[in-house]
């Protein structure tokens, strides 16, 4: 029998025209019939949620959070780690878990979850999702300035074999950015951990998928952006063109909603000939990336250009998203 949502309540229905992993088509109705309303109202946060799920424009929302973040986990980055690593029992320190999508996936692969995030609705989405799915993981709540100043990394005692930083990295001010790469090292040295980075838009792709939409954003400066952005993007929901500011500078709003990384945190973070790059994106599970479209003519002059660099850049900065497992090696001066 169906509940309050019909037949969103049912995975078939999900399946029947989107993206569910085999094993996701066996989740019970439990799952959807308690998720889609801490999706509309912790998510969404809008009070019509429950009529806004019924358009097209509400149901593809919905199904980002409900299905679609979790299948492309479960589909892509893990199948794309374990090229390298063994996920069952793996170690993981997933900074930024979010709502839980990423660690639902990591957790179902047999992976032992450590998931950190700032206090408030994602946590509490995350720790419903995965007790509906059946699977576990810890969750640290962390405060909202936590990555302003160096973080001390005694407070995630691990040890771990892997950092994740799943669509994290891009929504950080670079202060902040720079502090997260700074506790990585630390826990990396410690205990021999590696990083990975993953669905990260790259400052220097020709296209701003993630945020904009337009051509070149990410490599302009923050003034331009906004401002280009506000004639240009044709996102309604760009915070140069939302009416209503959450943000008290024009250069939170656009670190918040979504800005590039490149090489250049990382080699401020490790230096870029101490890294040594176990799978980047043109590793073969990396190609099934549904977000964006590579361009490999421009991607093979990039790689030129960086090749040429002392100390060189790996071709991997090159993808429009920064898909890297990294391993941190010093090198004697």
């Amino acid at each position: 029998m169906s509940g309050e949502f019909g037949e969103y309540e049912n995975a078939e229905f999900w399946a029947r025209d989107g993206w569910l992993p085999p094993w996701m088509k066996k989740i019970g109705p439990d799952y959807f019939r308690e998720m889609i309303p801490m999706i509309g109202e912790h998510w969404m946060k809008r009070p019509d949620w429950r009529t806004h799920i019924q358009t097209d424009a509400g149901r593809a929302n919905l199904r980002g959070q409900l299905v679609t973040r979790l299948s492309q986990a479960a589909d892509v980055f893990v199948p794309w780690l374990a090229q390298a690593l063994a996920m069952d029992g793996l170690r993981v320190l997933e900074i930024g878990c979010g709502s839980g999508s990423s660690t639902a996936g990591l957790a179902h692969a047999g992976a032992r979850v450590t998931g950190v995030d700032i206090k408030g609705p994602s946590l509490t989405m995350a720790g419903k999702r995965l007790s509906l799915l059946g699977l576990e993981a810890r969750f640290l709540e962390a405060e909202h300035t936590w990555l302003q100043e160096q973080v001390d990394a005694s407070r995630f005692a691990g040890p771990y074999d892997l950092i994740v930083c799943y669509a994290v990295m891009e929504h950080l001010l670079i202060p902040e950015r720079l502090n997260l790469l700074a506790l990585a090292r630390t826990i990396m040295q410690r205990d021999g951990a590696l990083l990975a980075t993953f669905e990260t838009p790259n400052r220097f792709a020709p296209f701003d998928w993630h945020s904009s939409k337009v051509a070149f954003m990410d490599v302009l400066p923050d003034a331009l952006v906004y401002r280009y952005a506000k004639a240009h993007s044709p996102r309604a929901d760009h915070p140069a063109r939302r009416k209503v500011a959450l943000h008290p500078t024009e250069e939170e709003e656009l670190y918040r909603f979504g800005r590039g990384v490149s090489w250049h945190e990382f080699d401020l973070g490790f230096g870029i000939a101490n890294l040594e790059i176990v799978l980047d994106g043109y590793s073969p599970r990396s190609k099934h990336q549904k977000n964006y479209r590579s361009d490999d003519a421009y991607e093979a002059a990039l790689a030129a250009l960086f090749a040429k660099l002392d100390p060189p850049v790996p071709r991997g900065f090159c993808r429009p998203s920064l898909e890297l497992l990294l391993k941190y090696v010093p090198r004697r001066p």
